[in-house]
């Protein structure tokens, strides 16, 4: 959660600006009612400290009551580590963080734990607190791909950097465990963008909490606009929250995986070859869910208006609409989304937009036309609403799974337990 920061980012190594989309998933979970029982910011996106003040200033713009604890401040040992005496060093990955997890899992007896950053934490809590770590409900994290696709944004080539930045840790988790496990891959992560001017508005909005997304985005934004990165961007972390609140929205099913591993890449974007891949074709591994597209165009409209709304904006009226190719990536073309009774609102009065902004239409789509940027590909099984579920996908309470009704946030009764 390093939005805010200027520079730092690639675990301080790099001068470049951290990315902000782990800031906007906490909102999108908040938002949608959530029992987020806390933060532990790890490293990644920054270093783990500086992460911990612009973290703790998110939670309180959001008016949160959460704890921010510190995580790991440094990848796992590519191997296991011992003395030359025979001493097991696999304690020493334990950090506040990491206690913090194993003292709420035991106070509840159950969690669930949303992992947007490197799984570092997690797989050393599997290790060091196994009677804890078998509470996890599930893990809902942001990793992975298809098998052979191409990580590559307006030109720009990626890897999944939740993994190269800690390889073991994703291994240790879905090798060494049986803990339930959701995969919100790139392929669903990179899809429904948000237009850069629509997050560049926030920051001149008379809403507090906007006006504060908006400004601390700046330095990532212009950051963008300088490399020529593209018209919208992603929030890829807002996925993973988004599968808490409408899994129903998310294309979803039952696949192996398959995992190159290797010492952390943690320098270019580019510079490796390691991968972990997700796929229902991989049957030699324990079988987990994994999460590639939309529902429909329809559903990942949805989403992007929720994701403006949580953080007090809306879909500005000359705002360019999202449309995609037939490949499912995200590019722009000419338009401007339609209005309605001009502002957008909850039931708490937060998601506030300046007067004349554009409301939600019958579909809640910020685009129109034949090419939104989703698939549907691999759906599985199908409500009435074509939507796509599987055992895995729907939240756990104290009383078993979640039902939520289409449209309808749930509520403190039904929403997941907790999110990290």
């Amino acid at each position: 959660m390093s939005m805010g920061l200027t520079t730092g980012s690639r675990n301080g190594i790099s001068t470049s600006v951290p990315d902000i989309d782990d800031s906007y998933a906490l909102a999108l979970a908040l938002a949608h009612g959530v029992d987020v029982r806390g933060v532990v910011a790890t490293m990644g996106n920054s270093m783990a400290k500086p992460t911990v003040v612009t973290a703790q200033a998110t939670v309180d713009a959001l008016g949160a009551d959460i704890p921010v604890v510190q995580g790991a401040e440094v990848w796992l040992p590519v191997e296991a580590q011992q003395t030359t005496g025979g001493a097991d060093l696999t304690g020493t990955c334990v950090n506040d963080g990491v206690r913090f997890m194993a003292d709420q899992l035991r106070e509840t007896g159950g969690l669930t734990i949303l992992a947007i950053g490197p799984l570092t934490d997690v797989a050393c809590l599997t290790m060091n607190f196994p009677e804890e770590a078998s509470l996890i409900s599930r893990i809902v994290a942001l990793v992975g791909s298809k098998p052979t696709t191409v990580f590559e944004i307006f030109g720009t080539p990626l890897v999944d950097f939740n993994y190269i930045m800690d390889p073991r840790a994703e291994q240790i988790i879905l090798d060494q465990t049986f803990i339930p496990f959701t995969a919100i891959t790139f392929d669903l992560s990179s899809l429904a963008p948000i237009p850069i001017p629509e997050l560049e508005r926030l920051a001149s909005s008379p809403d507090p909490l906007a006006r504060f997304y908006g400004e601390s985005s700046m330095p990532r934004l212009e950051m963008l606009k300088e490399i020529d990165f593209g018209p919208a961007y992603p929030i890829f972390d807002a996925a993973a929250a988004w599968h808490l609140i409408r899994p129903q929205d998310q294309v979803c099913q039952q696949a192996g995986y398959r995992l190159k591993t290797g010492s952390p890449a943690t320098a270019e974007a580019g510079e490796t070859d390691i991968y972990d891949w997700f796929s229902p074709e991989i049957t030699e591994t324990r079988q987990v869910t994994s999460c590639t597209g939309f529902t429909s165009k329809e559903a990942a409209g949805r989403y992007q208006q929720a994701i403006l709304q949580a953080v007090g904006g809306g879909v500005g009226q000359t705002g360019p609409e999202i449309l995609g190719d037939d490949e499912g990536s995200p590019r722009t073309d000419e338009g401007s989304a339609s209005t309605d009774e001009g502002s957008l609102s909850n039931g708490e009065g937060i998601a506030r937009t300046d007067e004349g902004a554009a409301a939600l239409t019958d579909e809640g789509t910020l685009s129109t036309g034949e090419d939104t940027g989703w698939t549907a590909e691999g759906a599985t099984t199908s409500t009435d609403e074509g939507a796509a579920q599987t055992d895995e996908q729907a939240a756990p309470t104290d009383e078993g799974t979640a039902q939520i009704d289409d449209g309808a946030a749930p509520t403190d009764e039904d929403a997941d337990r907790a999110a990290w």
